[in-house]
């Protein structure tokens, strides 16, 4: 098992003026091949956020050209841990909907009533009811 340290994920600052947070899978002379890229957010009280790169797209792997990167660096451990918490959210989600959906809700007998509860079917007197 890889420890943290040694996963490549790096803070990009494009040409564009977007910056993304991603797992480089490799490069070459004029490419980088990056898995999962999250756009970097700034929120009004200064704390930073992720967001999907192109959120309505199934695709995880890019291609991101030297040309229009400025500059990059590795992340700190802390943020790489922030970051694969954010990039495996659909797949913990899709495990939780996965448990939802195998439960037998004709079978579940545990709210059968059984008639033994007493049931006062008498109306409360307007002396007993509240209005607000």
């Amino acid at each position: 098992m890889e420890s943290i340290k040694d996963i490549d994920i790096r803070h990009f600052k494009l040409t564009s003026g977007e910056e993304l947070i991603c797992y480089v899978q490799s490069s070459s002379e004029h490419a980088f091949i990056v898995e999962r890229p999250a756009v970097v957010r700034c929120g009004s009280d200064g704390t930073w956020t992720f967001g999907d790169w192109f959120p309505f797209s199934d695709k995880k792997m890019f291609k991101i050209m030297k040309r229009f990167v400025i500059n990059h660096t590795e992340v700190v451990d802390e943020t790489k841990e922030s970051f694969i918490k954010y990039s495996c959210q659909d797949i913990m989600a899709a495990e939780i909907n996965d448990g939802y959906d195998q439960y037998d809700y004709d079978n579940d007998n545990t709210m059968v009533d059984t008639g033994d509860d007493e049931w006062n079917e008498e109306e409360p007197s307007i002396d007993e009811i509240t209005i607000h």
